[in-house]
Order: C-alpha cells, then sequence, then structure tokens
C-alpha cells in the first residue's frame, strides 16, 4: 500500500528541525495566535513553513508555501500526530486547493480527491497496494456527492454504478470483462433495487432483456 508521498515526507523533515515536528513545540515556547477557528494555537513561524499546536503542545498542522508567493499551497493537518491525516494541495499555484489526500493512522494514502472544474473534489480515487486505483468517484453534477462510481481490478473497469436521475441513489450498475460492457441493471421504479437487466454481446449489441427476480 502506497506511504506517506515525497511532498509529506519533505514537509515533515524539513520542518522537524524548525518547527519542533517531530519532538513536540521548539524551545523557546512560541507565543499563542488565535486560528481561523476561533480556538487559540501556539504559532511558529519560519517563513516558508508556518507550524500550529494546541494548547497541549500538539502539532495540529503544518503550512508550507512551496512557490514563496506568500500564500500556503500545501496544508498538512496532523490531529496531534506526527504523520499527516489529511493533506490540501494548490497544485497550480492559483490560491485555491485542489487536490486532497487522505491518510490512515500508519500514514496509508487511503484516498485522493481532485477539483477539475475548481471548488470542491468533484473526482476521488481510492488507490492500490500497487498505486493503480480500485475505486474512481465522479460528480458530475456538481452536487458534491458522486453520482458515478468505477470498481476496478488490474487497472481495468470491473463494475460501473451511476445515478442517472441525481437523486443521491445509484439507479444503474453495469457489470464490465476486458474493457467492454457485458450487462446492465436498471431501477426504473425508483425503489433503489434493479429491476431490469440488458445483457450484451461483444460488439456492443443487445443480446436480451429481462426482469430482474424479487
Amino acid at each position: 500500500m502506497r506511504r506517506l508521498p515525497i511532498f509529506a515526507a519533505l514537509l515533515a523533515t524539513a520542518c522537524a528541525g524548525q518547527c519542533g515536528a517531530r519532538g513536540g513545540l521548539p524551545p523557546p515556547r512560541p507565543p499563542m495566535v488565535k486560528g481561523a477557528d476561533g480556538q487559540m494555537y501556539y504559532y511558529v513561524d519560519k517563513g516558508d513553513f508556518k507550524a500550529w499546536y494546541d494548547r497541549a503542545g500538539h502539532l495540529q498542522r503544518i503550512e508550507h508555501d512551496k512557490n514563496k508567493d506568500g500564500r500556503m499551497d500545501h496544508v498538512a493537518h496532523h490531529r496531534a500526530g506526527k504523520t499527516p491525516r489529511f493533506i490540501e494541495i494548490d497544485q497550480d499555484f492559483d490560491g485555491r486547493m485542489d487536490r486532497w489526500e487522505d491518510y490512515d493512522e500508519a500514514g496509508t494514502l487511503v484516498k485522493i480527491g481532485v477539483a477539475r472544474r475548481g471548488g470542491g473534489p468533484d473526482m476521488w480515487t481510492v488507490p492500490g497496494p500497487d498505486g493503480q486505483p480500485l475505486r474512481q468517484e465522479y460528480d458530475q453534477s456538481g452536487d458534491g456527492k458522486p453520482d458515478r462510481i468505477e470498481v476496478m481490478e488490474g487497472g481495468r473497469i470491473a463494475r460501473i454504478e451511476t445515478d442517472a436521475d441525481g437523486d443521491g441513489r445509484m439507479d444503474g450498475w453495469q457489470a464490465w470483462q476486458q474493457g467492454r460492457m457485458t450487462q446492465e441493471e436498471l431501477d426504473t421504479d425508483g425503489d433503489g433495487r434493479p429491476d431490469r437487466r440488458i445483457r450484451y454481446g461483444k460488439r456492443g449489441e443487445v443480446l436480451g432483456m429481462e426482469a430482474v427476480g424479487r
């Protein structure tokens, strides 16, 4: 399984000596300031690197201005641990975050979100042990919820789920083999369960249509 990426490792290493990221608050004890959430934090300002600690001295956040334009483009949320649990990245340095990475307690990357149209994430990827995606989710309607889910096996699509009417419930389920759709199940009455099945041939032709038994 993919571990902490190069950026996060470099960030932790670079800030460790300056910000005290590995051994708690650096001496002398830094000043306390109010954060955007209204809480008080110990604040370490090292120019391109900034670190925030809670009242107990636990690391909460490290910020990095990678391109030195005065705006933080990498923000690692530590949640009191040495390993980041969540990282926000402004990849194109336009002042807006466009990539989000989630990690478990062991530092394993478990989910990646990207913004393809600006704003918040509208595509999410769950990586597998070999780095290839196990699952990809898309928000094509822009409502913040996935309406298309692709399940991958060996780097190829094995199953697709879709929410065609945008009601927040999947109403289409496609089975794929060797790069082609072999069958599709549909929910035509809106109860959240498939009631129709369509089978397809190698050239995409319809082989049959049938009701799904209840």
